[in-house]
């Protein structure tokens, strides 16, 4: 048959007595008179699943009990006793110690450094000198407290704090939390970071600046009047200089917003490929944007007899006085060019082939002369043989 045996816990005490004297877990021994509030203990807070916690009279204390081990005893004068299970060695703070057997170390500071006087290390650990400054009466987030009720979050802060040894920035962006869910309901804090806490500023990218109570809707190259409509609370932010707003997350003067296309904005300089088929490769520029094709069809004519339409389909025609070779169809919002072909008589049995080039009002003619030369504008000559790219080069960039 199966037999139930107890065990006692192996566990260690801190004890505060007189007037008073404190003696850690580490039986490191100090004495320290205050005046106000401190933290005697605080560890990772546990959740107590069809647990108990028992308050009993223990001689002349009153004791307080858990079903993980920890037990508080209070005489109602001078004499307090924490007792924790080894399951909390290296996981304390506070004037008892952090409970690692090596009481040299008893005044490390939460950034690691151990300090030579009790009146130092016990300033530390004011009750609002850390998490508690959640919950202060008469701290800056007093204004908060009615509406927002600060014991969850002092719960979350210390174990996130002891947790991560008491790293000053995890208590900061703990105390940031509260901070930022009571400015999200329109409550204006006090001024909680101060320096060697938190720090009054936090450090902003080029041409910004750190503000307690800065807009949730900051302005923007496509919207430079959004704080004036901004339907959302202040919040800590670190906003754009006088004469500077934001464009693609950095600040830049006003003269140098991008362009807003197709109900997008781009940045200065930006380049970006557009379209369903990435067909078109765009940059912004001087706020005006520039695109032009990913990729290219060419048209190709071949002794004025043979045609390879932009499709690919080739065909025969012997030819005509005048032929349109291409041009852009109807109204369009693409630039316009024309390229035609015509037979021009000379005598009663000759004729010359001229191709003309009609482009946004620009126009260019081509001659074909005897003896394989063509005569473009009658500025300079090509080889027959770079008549076909040269047709081909043109095509290509419209």
């Amino acid at each position: 048959a199966f037999q139930y045996s107890c065990q006692n816990i192996q566990r260690q005490t801190c004890t505060i007595s007189g007037d008073p004297h404190y003696y850690t877990f580490d039986n490191q021994i100090f004495h320290f008179q205050g005046t106000c509030t401190y933290v005697l203990f605080a560890a990772a807070p546990f959740s107590l699943h069809n647990g108990s916690i028992q308050v009993y009279q223990s001689g002349f204390s009153v004791a307080i009990s858990t079903d993980f081990g920890l037990v508080v005893t209070y005489d109602s004068n001078h004499y307090v006793t924490i007792s924790v299970p080894y399951d909390y060695q290296n996981a304390t703070c506070g004037l008892c110690g952090n409970f690692n057997h090596h009481p040299e170390d008893d005044f490390r500071t939460p950034s690691g450094q151990i300090l030579s006087s009790d009146l130092d290390f016990t300033s530390l650990y004011r009750s609002g000198a850390f998490c508690g400054i959640l919950a202060n009466s008469s701290g800056p987030f007093s204004t908060c407290q009615s509406r927002l009720a600060p014991q969850i979050f002092t719960e979350n802060c210390v174990y996130d704090l002891c947790v991560g040894g008491g790293y000053q920035p995890i208590l900061c962006q703990a105390l940031n939390v509260y901070a930022a869910q009571c400015q999200q309901q329109g409550i204006q804090l006090g001024q909680w970071r101060r320096p060697g806490f938190c720090g009054r500023e936090i450090p902003c990218p080029a041409h910004s600046h750190f503000e307690t109570q800065g807009t949730s809707c900051p302005a923007t190259c496509s919207n430079p009047s959004a704080p004036s409509s901004c339907p959302l609370p202040n919040q800590e932010s670190c906003i754009c200089d006088a004469g500077y707003v934001l464009s693609a997350g950095e600040c830049v003067p006003e003269a140098n917003c991008g362009c807003t296309f197709e109900g997008l904005y781009y940045a200065e300089g930006q380049s970006v490929v557009l379209g369903a088929d990435c067909g078109r490769q765009c940059v912004c520029s001087n706020r005006a944007m520039s695109c032009r094709p990913t990729s290219y069809s060419t048209c190709l004519v071949e002794g004025l007899g043979t045609y390879h339409t932009f499709d690919g389909v080739m065909f025969s025609y012997p030819g005509a006085c005048g032929l349109t070779l291409t041009r852009v169809m109807g109204p369009s919002q693409l630039p316009n060019f024309e390229v035609t072909v015509q037979k021009v008589p000379r005598g009663p049995q000759d004729f010359i082939r001229v191709l003309r080039f009609d482009a946004e009002g620009t126009q260019v003619s081509i001659e074909m002369a005897d003896g394989g030369k063509a005569q473009v504008s009658s500025l300079f000559t090509l080889d027959t043989k770079l008549f076909q790219c040269f047709l081909m080069a043109f095509v290509e960039q419209y």
